[in-house]
């Protein structure tokens, strides 16, 4: 590290200690120049500079952690190439970062700590190989969805599980992708997922590929309202699809979405 960005490290230090982040900053930055740093130590350095707004000083911190092996700042660090936060946008490097997480951890144990990072790096694989990336990955929309059929069923995650749904949508008019888009949607939906939780309720009122079922998908469309108070796509979904039901649909759908909602929050 450039002793420039040690400095500039340091001066954060500084800062945060005054705003009342002395505890965390016991860490001197000093000590990634010669590899005495532990990675844990330099991935929280990192993730408050992060918080704190100077980016740059994350990306060191978590550079540095990522090379010793530090699979929370892979996984950070590949979000912020992914999106060009902080940092030139690099799609070829995030995938490579993502890859590396799905690669050395991709037997994490469901429910853990890591299986977060883990699923959420394969769901990030699988948008990169449902489009690609120039010279570096051709597009596969076949593999995607195998990634995310491996993150949605192993790990159990609903975003892997909602986008799942989503590649069934997506691929065809047939009814038995329907049938699957719906299944994952709503595994989905149950753990508190509102964009699935939304998706459903759509597919529900609509009645093309799956049976339709009025008072169900209104409820779904209404709980995704009550869990998401502001998303304004939500919001008109939900407005839409009210205001075109009857009376008695409408008044059994809110109550099943409060009595949903007070069992998951009570």
């Amino acid at each position: 590290m450039a002793i420039s960005r040690v400095m500039r490290c340091l001066s954060l230090a500084g800062l945060l200690a005054v705003a009342g982040y002395g505890n965390c900053y016991a860490f001197d930055p000093r000590t990634m120049q010669d590899g005495g740093a532990q990675a844990a130590d330099a991935f929280r350095f990192g993730a408050q500079a992060y918080k704190f707004g100077d980016k740059t000083a994350a990306v060191d911190a978590l550079t540095y952690a990522a090379h010793n092996g530090h699979m929370a700042s892979k996984w950070k660090l590949g979000i912020m190439y992914s999106e060009g936060d902080g940092v030139s946008k690099d799609r070829a490097r995030a995938f490579d970062l993502f890859n590396d997480i799905a690669a050395r951890y991709g037997d994490a144990r469901p429910g853990s700590v890591e299986a977060r990072y883990v699923s959420n790096a394969i769901v990030k694989l699988s948008e990169f190989l449902r489009v690609g990336i120039e010279n570096k990955v051709r597009p596969n929309p076949q593999k995607a969805q195998e990634f995310l059929h491996y993150a949605a069923s192993y790990f159990r995650d609903p975003d892997a599980q909602y986008h799942l749904a989503m590649s069934f949508l997506g691929n065809s008019d047939r009814k038995s992708d329907a049938r699957q888009a719906a299944r994952w949607l709503n595994k989905a939906a149950m753990k508190g997922h509102v964009m699935a939780q939304m998706q459903l309720g759509d597919l529900l009122l609509e009645g093309k590929t799956v049976p339709r079922q009025p008072v169900n998908g209104l409820k779904w469309l209404t709980i995704a309202r009550m869990l998401d108070n502001g998303n304004a796509v939500v919001m008109d979904r939900q407005e839409a699809a009210f205001a075109l039901a009857d009376e008695a649909t409408r008044k059994k759908a809110v109550e099943l979405a409060e009595e949903w909602v007070n069992v998951i929050n009570p």
